[in-house]
């Protein structure tokens, strides 16, 4: 994330309660704009799609 490598981020979402609050990345030092490109919803698991962001968007 660091050196601005990654296009396209798959993450999954499987909601459990843990009670506190855990940081999917760690502190990468800079902000970085994503847009949602897709959204998939099956078996209680969730896929989002996030695609980077150009600067002109």
């Amino acid at each position: 994330m660091r050196r601005n490598l990654i296009d396209i981020y798959h993450i999954s979402v499987i909601p459990t309660i843990l009670g506190k609050g855990i940081r999917l990345f760690p502190d990468c030092g800079q902000e970085i704009k994503l847009r949602l490109a897709d959204v998939k919803s099956s078996n209680g698991i969730t896929e989002l799609v996030y695609q980077k962001r150009d600067n002109f968007e």
